[in-house]
């Protein structure tokens, strides 16, 4: 993991930083409770397909990550990649402190309801808005995946967040109207790698 996390130090970076690559580093995250040694990359792209596609040409021909994948596959057991767009109603993250514990929460749902889960959430995310840090749902990769991303200064600010929401009666009401969509959720706790624009 050490070295993983060493090569990525020493690479993305670079592709996060080039003018001519259109995409953005968010953030890398190692798992510190849950799904142990595991890392969760995102990128964003920007200008939707074609510069996603633009993004793979360019990386094809960037010398440094193409070295950094060859090397990465001799460390790693799985990889799995996902494309995934973000819900319009999720509120805009400020990223205003470093530290603290970002949790993934990764619900399998069921086919067909996705827009009974967005609209959902959209009717009770401002209840969360201090903690919420990014809601999307994949294209392609793992369908009917919804991820929500948390942040917290620890563990139990995470408690004593959730708590808060409880006592709103609007929280047990999307707790009863979601829970029968999801058929699977994974819950990691993580933090940001050290050089992670988002930590």
């Amino acid at each position: 993991m050490t070295q993983f996390l060493q090569n990525a130090k020493d690479t993305l970076p670079l592709v996060h930083e080039s003018p001519d690559i259109p995409t953005k580093l968010y953030g890398q995250f190692v798992v510190k409770y849950g799904q142990t040694d595991r890392v969760f990359t995102i990128w964003k792209h920007t200008g939707s397909y074609p510069s996603l596609d633009e993004t793979a040409t360019l990386l094809k021909s960037h010398k440094a990550y193409q070295e950094y994948e060859l090397s990465q596959v001799e460390l790693v057991r799985r990889r799995n990649q996902q494309l995934c767009y973000e819900f319009s109603f999720w509120p805009e993250y400020k990223d205003d402190y470093d530290g603290g514990i970002f949790e993934f929460r990764t619900y399998r749902l069921k086919p067909g309801c996705l827009y009974e889960w967005g609209n959902s959430w959209a009717s009770v995310i401002n209840l969360r808005r201090d903690s919420a840090v990014m809601g999307m749902c994949s294209q392609i990769g793992q369908m009917y995946t919804v991820h929500h991303i948390w942040r917290y200064r620890d563990l139990e600010h995470r408690r004593e967040a959730r708590n808060k929401a409880w006592e709103n009666g609007q929280w047990a009401d999307l707790v009863v109207r979601t829970v029968p969509l999801i058929k699977g959720l994974d819950v990691n706790i993580t933090h940001a790698a050290d050089w992670s624009p988002l930590r």
